[in-house]
């Protein structure tokens, strides 16, 4: 068996050779994407590889050929300095796909661990994760080290489900099928209940009103938190977290799963990452303690905005009013700060002001440090953020995760005055801010006539309830676009040099910045090294 390679150069056009002869160009990989080598002669690479054909129903398949990398003539680049063996790789990959309106981001470690954060509410992380993983089965299905939730927003991880779906939809190619085996499942601990005949402060789980150690003022603390999802009732549980039981259940079948609720310092969770020198350390949600009360503090609703004005940089906790089970749920978010040589990534689920105005005020006191070059920004860009936490983070680079999908998920994402803030309190004088939607392209297909085909019982159960068919005499003729970039912010570094680049609606073309760490820590920008 040959051995196995990863590219060591930033991005790199490869090409075929048609029955003509003539070269053609058929994908752009990147730094630390895998490749299998089949020899190099003095002024190519051979390579076998999988590309994704569009087929007539809009979707895309792959394909195995073979193909080749030429060395630019004006570097003094050779074939085999294209690549590097697989046991010397040291690039860590995250991505961070587009799903609409919600969170999802897979992380690679230089061995191949995989962490899972989030996963959006439909389909299109677990498309793309099928993709990424080929070729598992039931009886070989892909380990990922960790599933993070990082908070229980069905937006952040209903679409995981998805992955489990599509084990048995018949209406996929295997291709998009996806067996996994999850070793951890981590989250916050806070599970929503259904509504119905529930008062708002009873959505989370039990409760205890204390007095705040720190004013002497009655708070109410969430005391129901739970570890196990599995062991969770289903009447305690909403639809979305039903049906994320039901795939862990399966999931549970072929192995044994670690559930853990994180909290701040709970550092000890990333340790299986210790083995690659990249460290994680827990920074929230943080917990509050009022005698023998242990818990998550109900939060409240901010002032009614989108706020413009100083006070952005506040810390003292005030204008909340109220018991907001929404906001408690996003303030509560599992935030973790990933570091990997000299590069540091924050992750920061859907932290809004409250929340982030304690984290500020810790890091303030040197308790912890937010600073990072890479920042997954919270909640989609809201307008409910703390300036002060950003010029903490003080980023490089930053990744908004929001899409506009329908009027019913609008939230005017990401907002000006957060994009703003962002490029203000950047560390640099031209800091990059990524948004997940704008990374996606589409090719306008102009007006179409829906086609209605009438599901059997085996199809509509197939289905789902998330999906409907469309009947023509309904919906009419539409003006359609169809999808041809998967939006996805791809970050690389071996913890010394940072890379990220996106796709762009031309398949040869890629938005790309580099950046070299110095001894200090500071990122200084540096050539994009092409071949």
């Amino acid at each position: 068996m040959p051995a196995q390679h990863v590219l060591a150069v930033d991005l790199a056009k490869v090409y075929t050779t048609g029955a003509t002869g003539k070269k053609k160009f058929v994908r752009m990989l990147a730094w630390g994407d895998p490749v299998e080598v089949q020899g190099s002669t003095s002024d190519r690479l051979n390579l076998a590889l999988t590309h994704f054909e569009p087929q007539s129903d809009g979707s895309f398949l792959p394909v195995v050929t073979t193909g080749f990398i030429e060395p630019a003539k004006s570097s003094a680049l050779k074939p085999a300095d294209l690549v590097v063996e697989k046991k010397h790789n040291r690039v860590l990959r995250l991505d961070f796909v587009d799903v609409q309106q919600g969170d999802a981001a897979v992380m690679e470690t230089p061995k191949g661990k995989v962490v899972l954060i989030d996963g959006g509410d439909n389909q299109l992380f677990a498309r793309y994760l099928a993709s990424r993983f080929r070729g598992t089965r039931e009886d070989r299905p892909r380990e990922i080290d960790c599933i993070l939730v990082t908070h229980g927003d069905a937006d952040h991880f209903l679409g995981l489900t998805e992955i489990h779906r599509s084990e048995t939809d018949a209406r996929l190619a295997s291709s998009k099928r996806l067996f996994i085996h999850p070793v951890r499942v981590y989250h916050n601990g806070l599970v929503k209940r259904p509504k119905s005949g529930r008062k708002e402060v009873e959505l989370l789980g039990a409760t205890k009103v204390v007095k705040d150690p720190a004013t002497g003022k009655d708070i109410t603390v969430i005391t129901g938190l739970e570890t196990n999802l599995l062991a969770v009732a289903d009447a305690e549980m909403n639809e979305p977290f039903r049906a994320w039981k039901a795939a862990l259940a399966a999931y549970r079948t072929r192995g044994p799963i670690e559930f853990r609720r994180l909290a701040l310092g709970d550092h000890d969770a990333f340790d299986f990452l210790d083995d690659e020198n990249i460290s994680v350390e827990v920074l929230g949600p943080i917990p509050t303690a009022a005698g023998a009360t242990q818990g998550l503090r109900f939060l409240g609703k901010p002032k009614p905005g989108p706020r413009v004005g100083l006070d952005s940089m506040i810390l003292e906790p005030t204008g909340f009013v109220g018991k907001s089970a929404s906001h408690t749920i996003n303030g509560h978010s599992i935030v973790l700060r990933l570091s990997y040589g000299r590069v540091k990534c924050l992750f920061a689920g859907d932290l809004n002001d409250e929340a982030e105005r304690v984290l500020t005020s810790a890091h303030n006191r040197g308790d912890l440090s937010l600073q990072a070059e890479v920042f997954k920004v919270p909640h989609h860009g809201s307008a409910d953020f703390s300036g002060a936490f950003l010029q903490a983070v003080s980023p490089v680079i930053s990744v908004v995760s929001s899409g506009d999908e329908s009027a019913q998920k609008e939230y005017i994402h990401p907002r000006a005055t957060l994009l703003g803030a962002l490029g203000r309190y950047g560390r640099l004088e031209e800091p990059l801010i990524f948004v997940t939607e704008l990374a996606a392209f589409f090719a306008i297909e102009g007006f179409v006539d829906p086609e209605y085909h009438e599901l059997t019982a085996k199809g509509k159960a197939a289905a789902g309830a998330g999906e409907q068919v469309v009947d023509p005499a309904e919906r009419g003729r539409f003006f359609a676009l169809s999808r041809r970039a998967f939006g996805i912010v791809m970050v690389r570094t071996d913890g010394e040099r940072l890379l990220v680049c996106t796709n762009s609606g031309l398949s040869d073309l890629k938005e790309a910045y580099a950046y070299r760490m110095d001894e200090l820590g500071k990122p200084i920008p540096a050539v994009v090294r092409q071949a």
